[in-house]
C-alpha cells in the first residue's frame, strides 16, 4: 500500500504543484497590467503598508518605475498619501492587506472626498469561497467606504485567461480616469487573491521587470520640485488633471449683468489648493470690480507675489465689529472654492440675506453650508475670473470702489493686533504664527494643523508678499492625520516643509513620524502645546467649569520628547520667540526633520482673543 501510495501521491502532488505555480503566475500578470496602466497613466507615487494577501500588488509595484514609500501604520499611511497627492497635485496609490488594515483607510478617503484629493486605494482581499466563513483577517470589503469613494470595483479573482490581462490594465487606466474625476477624489479598488500568491523568487529572475530600480524610483522625486511651480513634466502617456469647462458665454453675461447691477460686492476665496493662476486672475477681477478680496489662509491668494492690493487678510478680526458688520452690507458675494474658515465671515453673511450669492465650480459642486447660494457657475474658477474681469472691463460705466472702507477696517484690525502684542507673554500662541511664516525662507510648503493652529494663522498672520504654499486637510476638518499629512507633502519634492500643529493633533498621528526615517519625507514640525483642547476654551461651553476642564479641555500633561527620540528625531523646546523662530529657519534652511514645541496657556490664549476682539471692534468704530 505504501508504494502503491506514493506512486499515486507523487503525479498528484506535481498537479497541484503546477497549478499552484499558474496561479501565482496568474496573479502578478494581474497586478503587473494594473500597476503598469498606474503608471502610463501618470501615477508617480504608491504607499505600501505591510500584509500578505497584497504581496502580488507590492511586487508589482516594486518591479515598476513607481516610487513606493513604505507605511507602518495604514492610517497614516493613508495620510502620508493624501498629503504627497495634494502637494504633488497628482493621483497617488495606498495599498493595504484585507482585514482592518484596509478599513484604516477610511479617515483620510472621507478627507480625500471632501479635500478632492486624487488617491487610489487598493486593498487586497481573500477570494469569494474564503468569505462569510469564517477565515481570519476576513470581513466586508466590498464598498466599505461608501459614498467617500468616487468609484468603487470589485476586481475578482484573476483567472488564467489572457483575454482578462486587458481587463486588468483598463482598470488601472479607469482608476486614474476616476480619481482626477471632476471632482477628484478617492477610488477604491478590491483585489481577491488566492494561494499561493507570488511565484518563488527564481522564477521572477527570468520575467522582465519594467523598472524598480532605486534610480528610477528616485525620478519621482527629482520631478516632484515643480509642483511648487504648479506642476511636473509629463511622461509619454500620462493622463493629467481633465481640463475643466470654459465658462460659456450665457454664465459671462449672466454673471456680469449681476455684478454691474450690484456695485457693493465681495470675492471669498476659500481654503483650496487652486491653480497657480488663480491668484492673478481673481486679483484683475477685484481691481475692475472694486471688490475686496476675503481670501483665506490656505486659498493660496493670502500669499505670494501676485498684486495683494484688494487681498484682505484680517477680516476673521474687522467683521467682528457690530457697526461696520451692520453698516456694509454686501449686495453680491462671488466665491471661489470652498466656504471660508471664518466663523465671523458666516455671522457677518448671516445678517445679509439678501446678498446674491454666486459660486464658481468646476464640478458644479453647492459648497454652501449657510444654503445660501443660488446659483453655480460650472466652469474653471481661472478662466471664468479672468474672462469675466474682460467682460466688466469693456463696459463704458466704471464701477465704483466699493472696499475703500474694508481697505480701512483691514488697517485699523492689523494695527490694533500688533500693539496687543505687547501686552502678552513672549511665547503668546496667537503671535506664533506671524514669526513663523516669517521664519520660513521663500517657497516653504506649510501644512497647518485644524481647529485652533488654522484659526490662529488666520487672525494673526498678516498677507504678504512671501510666497508661501498654505495647505490644511480642510475637507472634513479633522485633527487627525496632520503629520502624515504634512511628511507625505514634503515627498512631492526638494522644498522646505513647516508643519504647525496642535498637541492633540501631533498626539492623534504620533505613528507618522515614523515615515520621516525614509529619507525623502523632511519637515519641521511645531507643536503648539496649550496641553488639551484649547480651541474649546474660546466656545461658551468652557464656561461649565470642571464638566469644561474633564471632557473638553482635557489636559494630559504628555511629554513629547521621548516620543522624538523614539523615532531619532532631532527636538527642542525654544523659550522666546526670538530663538523659535531662528531654530525654524535654521531647520527649514537645511531641509532638516525636527521637532520644536512650544508650551503655552489655555487661558492666557482666551484672555488674548477676548481683549484682541474688543481692541479691534474699538479701533475700527472709532476709525470708520
Amino acid at each position: 500500500m505504501a508504494d502503491l501510495s506514493s506512486k499515486v501521491d507523487g503525479p498528484a502532488r506535481a498537479v497541484e504543484d503546477a497549478a499552484g505555480s499558474a496561479t501565482a503566475a496568474t496573479n502578478l500578470a494581474w497586478a503587473e497590467a494594473f500597476v503598469f496602466a498606474l503608471e502610463e497613466r501618470g501615477v508617480r507615487d504608491a504607499c505600501v503598508c505591510s500584509g500578505s494577501r497584497s504581496a502580488p500588488l507590492v511586487l508589482a509595484l516594486h518591479r515598476s518605475s513607481i516610487r513606493t514609500h513604505v507605511a507602518l501604520d495604514e492610517r497614516a499611511g493613508a495620510f502620508f498619501a493624501l498629503g504627497l497627492a495634494k502637494a504633488s497635485r497628482r493621483p497617488v496609490a495606498i495599498l493595504t492587506t484585507s482585514g482592518t488594515a484596509a478599513a484604516n483607510l477610511h479617515p483620510a478617503a472621507v478627507e480625500a472626498h471632501h479635500a478632492r484629493v486624487p488617491l487610489i486605494l487598493l486593498t487586497a482581499d481573500r477570494p469569494p469561497e474564503l468569505r462569510d466563513a469564517g477565515a481570519s483577517q476576513t470581513i466586508d470589503q466590498i464598498r466599505m467606504f461608501g459614498a467617500a469613494a468616487r468609484w468603487f470595483h470589485e476586481v475578482g479573482a484573476p483567472v488564467a485567461e489572457p483575454d482578462l490581462i486587458q481587463y486588468a490594465a483598463a482598470l488601472g487606466a479607469r482608476a486614474v480616469a476616476e480619481a482626477w474625476g471632476p471632482p477628484a477624489g478617492p477610488v477604491h479598488l478590491n483585489f481577491a487573491f488566492r494561494e499561493p500568491l507570488v511565484p518563488d523568487p527564481e522564477l521572477l529572475e527570468a520575467r522582465p521587470a519594467r523598472g524598480g530600480d532605486a534610480a528610477r524610483r528616485g525620478d519621482a522625486a527629482r520631478r516632484g520640485d515643480a509642483a511648487m511651480a504648479g506642476g511636473a513634466a509629463e511622461s509619454p502617456g500620462a493622463a493629467g488633471a481633465p481640463e475643466s469647462p470654459s465658462p460659456s458665454a450665457r454664465d459671462l453675461a449672466r454673471a456680469a449683468g449681476l455684478l454691474r447691477q450690484r456695485r457693493r460686492g465681495l470675492i471669498i476665496c476659500g481654503p483650496e489648493d487652486a491653480s497657480p493662476e488663480l491668484p492673478a486672475a481673481v486679483a484683475r477681477l477685484a481691481a475692475v470690480t472694486g471688490y475686496p478680496i476675503l481670501a483665506d489662509p490656505a486659498s493660496q491668494v493670502r500669499y505670494g507675489p501676485h498684486d495683494r492690493s484688494h487681498v484682505l487678510g484680517a477680516y476673521d478680526a474687522f467683521l467682528r465689529a457690530p457697526g461696520f458688520a451692520a453698516r456694509e452690507a454686501p449686495e453680491v458675494v462671488i466665491q471661489f472654492g470652498p466656504a471660508l474658515t471664518s466663523k465671523s465671515y458666516h455671522l457677518y453673511a448671516a445678517r445679509h440675506p439678501g446678498a446674491v450669492h454666486l459660486l464658481v465650480d468646476p464640478a458644479r459642486g453647492w459648497r454652501s453650508p449657510s444654503r445660501r447660494a443660488r446659483e453655480v457657475f460650472a466652469a474653471d474658477p481661472t478662466a471664468f475670473a479672468s474672462a469675466l474681469a474682460d467682460s466688466l472691463a469693456k463696459g463704458s460705466d466704471p464701477l465704483p470702489r466699493w472696499g475703500e472702507t474694508f481697505d480701512l477696517a483691514e488697517r485699523a484690525a492689523r494695527d490694533a493686533i500688533d500693539r496687543r502684542r505687547a501686552s502678552v507673554s513672549d511665547l503668546s500662541e496667537g503671535y506664533l504664527f506671524p514669526a513663523l511664516l516669517d521664519s520660513a525662507p521663500e517657497g516653504t510648503l506649510v501644512y497647518v494643523g485644524n481647529s485652533l493652529a488654522i484659526r490662529n494663522l488666520d487672525l494673526f498672520a498678516p498677507a504678504s508678499a512671501k510666497r508661501l504654499r498654505i495647505l490644511a486637510n480642510r475637507g472634513a476638518s479633522g485633527i487627525d492625520g496632520v503629520i502624515s499629512s504634512g511628511l507625505g507633502a514634503g515627498a512631492a519634492g526638494d522644498f522646505p516643509v513647516l508643519i504647525v500643529t496642535g498637541d492633540l493633533s501631533f498626539h492623534h498621528d504620533l505613528n507618522g513620524l515614523a515615515a520621516a526615517r525614509e529619507g525623502n519625507a523632511r519637515a519641521t514640525i511645531v507643536i503648539v502645546n496649550n496641553d488639551g483642547g484649547g480651541v474649546f476654551s474660546l466656545l461658551p461651553i468652557a464656561r461649565h467649569g470642571e464638566v469644561f476642564e474633564r471632557y473638553f479641555g482635557t489636559p494630559h500633561g504628555l511629554d513629547f520628547a521621548p516620543a522624538a527620540a523614539m523615532y531619532g528625531i532631532p527636538f527642542a523646546r525654544p523659550d522666546s520667540l526670538a530663538a523659535l523662530g531662528a531654530r525654524a529657519a535654521s531647520s527649514l534652511a537645511r531641509r532638516a526633520t525636527e521637532i520644536l514645541e512650544v508650551r503655552t496657556d489655555r487661558d492666557e490664549t482666551r484672555a488674548l482673543h477676548q481683549a484682541l476682539r474688543a481692541d479691534v471692534i474699538r479701533a475700527v468704530e472709532e476709525t470708520l
